[in-house]
């Protein structure tokens, strides 16, 4: 009789938080192109203005994450999936806080290098799944960016355009920075405690 195939271990609780990050990012970097009024009307400046913000996220994600992934190349994955996501919280932030148009683009320039984190949670869901279950283990670490698609970016303009007070699309933006805390938080916790069990350039 053929031998039973031993049941596969379950995938790595990290791969959950890296779903939750991607839906997180996901959704704070495309956001704006549903809002771009919005912002034009509470900064001033004309809307062909402000969508430049998106190109400013784009070339930032296409030049400045190659670069910080050659830069950290050294660095455990785990120091540079808290930089990535240090760096997109801070973008956040300052696009929430921005004044002017400048500040804008500066935050979301910060957001693009940032973007540094799916490359490098996809690099990892590889490195903790066995070799039949990385297929799996990658779905999982993408599916919250397509989340972000048809959940976040769908619903996040109704409520940045429904808030109330001045600048109503600020408090959307500022409101994800909370989340973006607590997935760094719970990544660098989580791998510190599994130590063990995961290679050493994740868990250093």
């Amino acid at each position: 009789m053929p031998t039973p195939t031993p049941p596969l271990p379950p995938l790595h609780p990290l791969l959950y938080l890296f779903a939750l990050a991607n839906l997180v990012l996901g959704t704070g970097a495309f956001v704006m192109g549903g809002i771009l009024d919005v912002v034009a009307q509470d900064l001033g400046v004309p809307v062909g203005a402000v969508g430049q913000n998106m190109s400013a996220y784009a070339f930032s994600t296409a030049v400045l994450a190659p670069l910080l992934m050659v830069l950290t190349g050294g660095w455990s994955r785990r120091a540079a999936v808290l930089l990535a996501l240090a760096l997109f919280a801070l973008g956040t932030l300052v696009c929430a806080l921005a004044p002017n148009l400048s500040v804008l683009l500066a935050g979301r320039v910060l957001m693009g290098a940032g973007a540094l984190f799916t490359p490098l949670a996809a690099g990892m869901a590889v490195a903790l799944s066995e070799p039949a279950q990385r297929g799996k283990a990658l779905s999982l670490t993408f599916l919250g960016m397509s989340l972000s698609y048809v959940v976040g970016v769908p619903l996040a303009p109704g409520w940045a355009c429904n808030g109330v007070g001045a600048g109503p699309w600020r408090w959307c933006s500022c409101s994800l920075w909370p989340w973006r805390c607590c997935c760094a938080t719970a990544c660098r916790s989580t791998c510190r405690r599994r130590a063990p069990v995961l290679p050493a350039w994740v868990a250093c």
